[in-house]
C-alpha cells in the first residue's frame, strides 16, 4: 500500500499493490472490475459507530495494471484515522468490486459526468479507461468545487482531454477568484446548454456523483429544468465522506 497526499485538501488516495490484492482474494477474476464501480474496506475498527467497513470507489482504472487506487476525504472518525494512519506497505481488507454505476455500452450515446468534489473518484476511473481503451465515446464532464485548490486530479484530466478530442473536462468555482478564468458558480441549466448541443442534451447517458444536497439538486436540474427523461440519468451518492 502507497499513500498520496493531494495538495490543497484533506483526500488522501491509496494504492493497493494489485499483487497483493490477488493474493488476499485468491482467485484472478475477482480483480475484473468495470471503471466507476466500488469495494468495500474493513478495517476492524470495532470502536467506530458506524461499524469497521465503508464503501470506496476505486478511484483507478482497470486498464492501470500495477495497482488498484481509493481516494477519500480523511475525517475524524475512528475508521478514517485509522485509514489514514496506515504505514506505507500495510495489508487491508477488501472485497472484490461491486456495483452498476458504470459507463454504458452504446458509444453512439455521449456520456456527461456531473461530479462535485470527491465525488469525481468514479470519473477519474471511466475517463482513465475511456482513454487508454481509445473508445469512440464523447465525453463532458462537469466538474464542482470550492476553490481551485480542491480540485481533485486536474492535471490528469487536463493531460487526458489534450490526449482525446472525445474528452471535455468544464470546472466550476463556488468561491470567487482572481486567478480564475473558468467557470463560476454551480452548475446550472446555462453552463450545461452552453457545452453540449441539443442533439447531446437528447441522446447522453447522464452520471452525477457527490453528496447528497448536490445529487438531488442535479436531479432537479436535468429532469425539471433541461427535460432529461429519469431512464437516462444515473447516480451515485456519497454519504459521511
Amino acid at each position: 500500500m502507497d499513500k498520496i497526499s493531494h495538495a490543497g485538501s484533506d483526500i488522501i488516495s491509496f494504492k493497493f499493490a494489485r499483487s497483493e490484492y490477488l493474493q488476499q482474494q485468491q482467485q484472478d477474476h475477482l480483480l475484473d472490475y468495470k471503471a466507476g464501480q466500488y469495494a468495500i474496506v474493513d478495517l476492524g475498527t470495532k470502536e467506530d459507530p458506524e461499524g469497521p467497513v465503508r464503501s470506496f470507489t476505486l478511484s483507478s482504472s482497470p486498464t492501470e495494471e500495477g495497482f488498484i487506487m481509493i481516494s477519500t476525504r480523511v475525517r475524524d472518525t475512528p475508521f478514517k484515522k485509522k485509514l489514514a494512519s496506515l504505514d506505507v506497505g500495510s495489508s487491508v481488507n477488501i472485497t472484490a468490486p461491486l456495483g452498476r454505476f458504470t459507463l454504458h455500452e452504446d458509444h453512439l450515446k455521449p456520456a456527461v459526468l456531473l461530479s462535485g468534489g470527491i465525488g469525481v473518484t468514479p470519473f477519474r476511473s471511466m475517463i482513465k479507461y475511456a482513454i487508454d481503451t481509445k473508445i469512440p465515446l464523447k465525453i463532458t464532464m462537469f466538474d464542482a468545487n470550492r476553490n481551485k485548490e480542491n480540485i481533485l486530479f486536474k492535471d490528469e484530466f487536463d493531460k487526458w482531454a489534450k490526449l482525446n478530442e472525445n474528452v471535455q473536462i468544464v470546472y466550476t468555482l463556488s468561491d470567487t477568484q482572481a486567478d480564475w478564468n473558468g467557470e463560476q458558480g454551480h452548475i446550472n441549466k446555462k453552463m450545461i446548454t452552453k457545452y453540449l448541443t441539443n442533439d447531446e442534451l437528447d441522446s447522453s447517458i447522464f452520471y452525477i456523483c457527490g453528496p447528497p444536497g448536490m445529487l438531488k439538486a442535479m436531479e432537479k436540474l436535468l429532469q425539471e429544468d433541461l427535460g432529461i427523461p429519469k431512464e437516462r440519468i444515473r447516480t451515485e451518492q456519497f454519504i459521511g465522506y
